[in-house]
């Protein structure tokens, strides 16, 4: 049996190789460590308990502190089924013909896989988009009208940002936009944590007749740093089943037009 000592140098030294990447794998940790799966879970589960790493689905990511935001890896793979669910749902709202503008974000990633699964549907719309990810999505696939909006490109969220996409955006007026946020708290503001994406946001708002909000239930009684809107102005908030009994009062007491899925 492996003394404590050596159970307490391997997991240092996982810190260590975990806070070096954004994401790492369990099998991965095991092969470095010459060790197994389960020991790593372990190891994992003591790190968590400690309030020093964040599990997520398939492996595990560094803490970061309060205020910041995590990287864009780590936020996909957080909640991702959750965020597969709210995709199919706001698909669901999206009729032939219409003019849509998909913003950037984790579940917006999803929200284009659902569509180029749906090429009947999908070679009928006008889309309208700042993400990378997105047009990386829809390239291969029976796309009909893509409009990217060009600009200062900020790297670590796959997307493009700034006074000359906001002023392309003005050119368009769609039928719907899907916009993410980083919380909604109790006080049924929208929240995030950049100046520019929270102005690239409020013209999304302007730009199209219906709103829809795609956040999971993590972000749900949660405030960042800057302020985008009421839950009020958004035409229909779409939300997991895990979202607290606290917010869904709110939203039912405040006439908030939400969906669980």
């Amino acid at each position: 049996m492996q003394s404590n000592n050596k159970i307490d140098v391997r997991r240092e030294k996982m810190l260590d190789v975990i806070r070096r990447s954004p994401v790492t794998t369990i099998n991965e940790l095991a092969e470095f460590f010459s060790v197994s799966a389960e020991t790593v879970r372990k190891d994992i589960e003591y790190l968590d308990e400690q309030d020093l790493i964040i599990r997520i689905h398939g492996g595990v990511a560094p803490k970061v502190s309060t205020g910041s935001e995590k990287s864009y890896d780590i936020r996909y793979a957080e909640n991702l089924e959750k965020k597969k669910a709210i995709a199919e749902a706001a698909c669901n709202m999206i009729t032939p013909g219409d003019s849509v503008i998909i913003e950037s974000g984790t579940t917006m990633q999803e929200l284009a896989k659902v569509l180029t699964g749906r090429p009947e549907l999908l070679q009928t719309l006008t889309i309208i988009t700042m993400s990378f990810r997105v047009v990386e999505i829809l390239k291969d696939s029976n796309f009909e009208k893509v409009f990217f909006l060009g600009g200062w490109i900020r790297k670590d969220d796959y997307m493009s940002y700034g006074h000359h996409t906001i002023e392309l955006l003005k050119d368009f007026h769609a039928d719907k936009a899907f916009i993410s946020c980083a919380g909604l708290n109790t006080k049924l503001e929208v929240t995030d944590y950049f100046d520019e994406e929270v102005m690239l946001r409020r013209q999304i708002l302007k730009s199209c007749d219906k709103s829809i909000l795609l956040a999971d239930s993590s972000k749900m009684n949660k405030t960042t740093i800057l302020s985008v809107c009421s839950a009020k102005d958004i035409y229909r908030l779409i939300t997991d089943k895990e979202c607290s009994k606290t917010m869904t009062d709110l939203f039912a007491k405040n006439h908030i037009n939400y969906k669980l899925v």
